[in-house]
């Protein structure tokens, strides 16, 4: 079963949480009163690796980037612990409960289809919103593949970090993964409504904003693409 646990990941010791990511994680709780919240910032996230995956400390620490070691965690704790994950750059509008039907899957937000087309992909998902029950084999997949590949590091930061641990690296996996059926998505509409350039128009106020009010017709979450790594 999935549990009904958030987790949210902020290290935490060069910046604190902005107010406006406080804002936005309150929006969980709103939302599923009836759920737990973990909040792990940097201290705790190491004292859980080592308590639970030391084999793993040697390839967490040894990454180039936090953003790195910030990605693997959510993994990682989803792993373990299961429940949902979601970045502090998303915003919740409604309960996910309804929408979490297959208690045998695991769950990923879609990204909008201009992404997918930007990457020349069919699927497209990121991991700043996932869901799963602890143990799930799609996430021993992407952890095993972390562990035993090397990263070869070049100029681009945005690339290596891109298909080592994020978005790209889980969607490459997906696409040759075997049982596709113990995997789902929530569909652009629901989780990711606005492109990337939509919500910089919005934040900007150079939107079209009946045309993105539009598009929030369905939603039940907002992702805003901060890209703050």
């Amino acid at each position: 079963m999935i549990p009904k646990i958030i987790h949210q990941v902020w290290e935490g010791r060069s910046d604190p949480l902005p107010d406006f990511y406080k804002q936005l994680g309150e929006t969980w709780k709103k939302h599923h009163p009836d759920w737990k919240y973990e909040f792990w910032n940097g201290d705790r996230m190491e004292t859980f690796i080592e308590n639970n995956f030391p084999y793993f400390t040697d390839t967490y620490f040894n990454f180039k980037y936090n953003i790195q070691r910030w990605d693997v965690i959510r993994y990682l704790i989803l792993y373990k612990i299961g429940g949902m994950y979601v970045d502090f750059d998303y915003e919740c509008l409604k309960p996910f409960d309804d929408h979490i039907i297959g208690k045998e899957k695991c769950y990923f937000a879609m990204d909008p289809n201009e992404h997918s087309r930007a990457f020349r992909k069919d699927i497209y998902f990121n991991n700043a919103l996932m869901i799963t029950a602890p143990g799930h084999p799609f996430f021993e997949h992407i952890i095993n593949h972390i562990q035993n590949t090397t990263i070869i590091y070049s100029e681009s930061k945005f690339r290596d970090v891109l298909s080592s641990t994020r978005p790209l690296m889980p969607t490459n996996l997906y696409e040759e993964y075997g049982d596709k059926t113990i995997i789902d998505f929530f569909a652009p509409k629901l989780t990711s409504p606005w492109s990337q350039m939509e919500v910089r128009a919005y934040l900007t106020r150079n939107a079209d904003v009946e045309k993105l009010d539009k598009k929030l017709e369905k939603a039940i979450a907002i992702h805003y693409f901060s890209g703050s790594w």
